[in-house]
Order: structure tokens, then sequence, then C-alpha cells
């Protein structure tokens, strides 16, 4: 073990992906069929290597793959090479400091640096980044799908599989209270016990939500993801003071001044590193929350490969509580980009073993799915 600062690095590499999903994803926005993701490969002299990913999510941050490819190149990574690291901290400022905005591209830079860092110190992140509460997280089973029996079909299957968490998606529908009346019968057949969240991603507007919500009763769903448009600040207060079904926020949530700003109209929120610019940046938004008595839920975007997940399963494991659950998207895919990615055993995530992340991607894959 030698100490990982300070951190000299010698190449950045940079792989953006396209996979295929093994099913698509109907949203209430789009349909997705593939994953475009950027994997970002940091070395310093020794040959140690260490990796960090984003997803491009357009309707989150404004990015697409080729320009969080183009900027991880062109700006970030010779930012990076450009000096020593001395702390920790320092990532997280000269990649601010590279260029304005462009969270998810710098999320995979720093996430790349804090796994490489860890290797170097013999540690696995988490205990690099703080104290372990945890070895394995519950995950979230996202179900999205134009036919309810087939929503209920595919729920009824996760929880026979373990999993406690479950999140349907809504805004489907020409009527909401149809999405209300497909809640209804998912809660009767799956029971009181399953942890039950639908995500509407901003399909409705007030009326729409209005409704959805009014055809439920107190307990039917233990919270409702981004029912309106993400700039609409005054629903969302309106809605929630008008509601007992607690309202989380995700394409709302673009930096920690929205946490603030949310206090009062949001039960919690849904944190995406990428969103947040960082990992660092996202243990310090739930912790915000936290002080602000608003809860939170772990998510990859769909779909991150296990080096994505093993990162947010560092973080997860340092949480003080996951009662909302962990998104996690590397099953969808329809192959991973890791020989040995992140296990799942009954509806739980298991955090790799090893130092870093604990999990590398397999040069093959990488040729095999680079744009």
């Amino acid at each position: 073990m030698i100490s990982p600062w300070p951190l000299t690095l010698t190449a950045i590499h940079v792989w953006p992906l396209r996979i295929p999903l093994r099913q698509p994803l109907k949203l209430a926005s789009e349909n997705i069929t593939h994953a475009e993701t950027l994997l970002i490969e940091a070395r310093d002299a020794d040959g140690r290597a260490g990796w960090g990913e984003a997803s491009a999510a357009p309707t989150m941050t404004g990015e697409v793959l080729a320009g969080m490819a183009e900027v991880a190149r062109r700006y970030l990574a010779p930012a990076l090479l450009a000096a020593p690291f001395a702390a920790e901290a320092e990532v997280t400022h000269r990649l601010h400091r590279a260029i304005r905005g462009n969270p998810g591209a710098k999320c995979a830079a720093e996430a790349a640096l804090l796994d490489l860092a860890a290797r170097r110190a013999g540690l696995p992140l988490c205990d690099m980044l703080g104290t372990r509460r945890r070895d394995r997280a519950p995950c979230i089973a996202m179900i999205g799908g134009a036919s309810e029996d087939a929503v209920i079909e595919a729920a009824l299957a996760a929880q026979a599989g373990g999993y406690r968490h479950i999140k349907v998606k809504l805004g489907q529908r020409a009527d909401p209270r149809a999405d209300a009346a497909m809640i209804l019968r998912l809660r009767a057949a799956l029971g009181a016990e399953i942890h039950l969240s639908g995500d509407a991603n901003m399909a409705w507007e007030m009326e729409a939500a209005l409704a959805f919500l009014g055809a439920l009763p107190e307990g039917a769903l233990d919270y409702l993801e981004q029912p309106l448009p993400d700039d609409d600040h005054a629903g969302q207060a309106a809605l929630a003071a008008q509601t007992s079904c607690p309202i989380c926020l995700d394409e709302s949530l673009h930096g920690l001044s929205d946490i603030t700003a949310s206090r009062g109209h949001a039960a919690g929120f849904g944190l995406k590193s990428i969103k947040l610019g960082g990992l660092r940046a996202t243990l310090t938004a739930d912790a915000l929350a936290r002080a602000g008595g608003m809860r939170t839920s772990l998510a990859c975007k769909v779909a991150e490969t296990s080096i994505g997940a093993a990162g947010a399963l560092h973080l997860a494991a340092l949480l003080p509580d996951l009662d909302w659950g962990v998104s996690l998207t590397h099953a969808m895919l329809t192959e991973d980009v890791t020989a040995a990615g992140i296990r799942l055993e009954s509806g739980q995530a298991i955090l790799p073993d090893g130092p870093g992340i604990g999990v590398v991607p397999d040069p093959a894959r990488l040729a095999r799915y680079k744009v």
C-alpha cells in the first residue's frame, strides 16, 4: 500500500459506449433502446488504472454522449494531467475550473481519480471516503410497460425474486386516473410490505397530477417522483400542499441550492452523481437533504454498467439509511463491460471486494461497444 496523495496522472483515456438494452424501457418522454454512457480511465506512473462512469442524460444535464467525450478529451484531460494532486478535494476544484457545467463528464472524471486513489491506498473506495455502514444495498426494481397486465406481471416477478422496492413508470396513459387504477391493483397484488413508488418523469401538468393523486387513497404510494416539469417550482409547492403523498424530485435537482430551495414542498430527492458533478458532491447532497428533514434515493441513469453501479454502491455503503432504495441499471444491458460485475442476490446488490470500486472493464467488451 502507498499513500494515494500526491497523485500524478500519466494518461487519461475516454471510452464513449453504446450498448443495447435487454428490453426497451418506455418512459413518458422517450423509448430507450440503448445505453449511451461514458467511461473515463485515469492512469498513474505505476500502471494503476482508475475508472469512472456517467451516462448521457440530456433531459437532466443537457449533455449528449459525443459532447461528453469531447469535453473529457479537450478540457478535462489536460486539466487533470497538468500537475499532481495534493489532496482529494483538489480533484473537484480543478474539474470545476476546467469548464463550466458538464456535470456528467466531470462526474466520470472525478470517479476515475477517486477509484485510482483508493487503489493506490489499497482501500475500498467507501473506506477512503468515510465510515462504512453496510456491505449490501436494497435495489429498486424499475418497471415500465404499455400494458397494465405486463407491469403487474413484472412487479410480481420482481417480488418473487426478492425485491422489496418497486418503482413503476407513469404518465404514458391518456388519463392519469388509469395510472392510479394500476397502482391500486399493484398495491393489492404486492401487499403493504413492498416499498412502491411511481415515477412520472415530468409527464403531467398540475391538473393531471391532482387527478392521479386524488384517485389514490393515502399510503397507496410510498412516494411519487417528479410528477411536474422540472422548472415548475410554484406547481411543485402547490402540489405538495394539496397531497399527503410524499413527492420526490429528480429532474428538478441540478445542484445543492435546489435542495434548500425545495424545503417544504419535497419529501426527498433522487440523487444521481451525473447531475451533481461527482461522488463527493452526492454525499454532500445527501447530508444536506437529511439535515432539512428530507429523504434520498441513490440512482444510476439508464443504463450504466457495473462501473457506475459500483461507484453508487460505495456511496450507498456510507449513507445513514437506504429506506428509499438504490436504483442500479447494469442488469438492463445485453452485456456488461465487466466480466465479474455487481452481484444481485434476492433484491440486494453486494458491494464488490477489493480496492477502489472493486471492478474493472474487460478490454474486449470496451472495444466492442465503443462509439
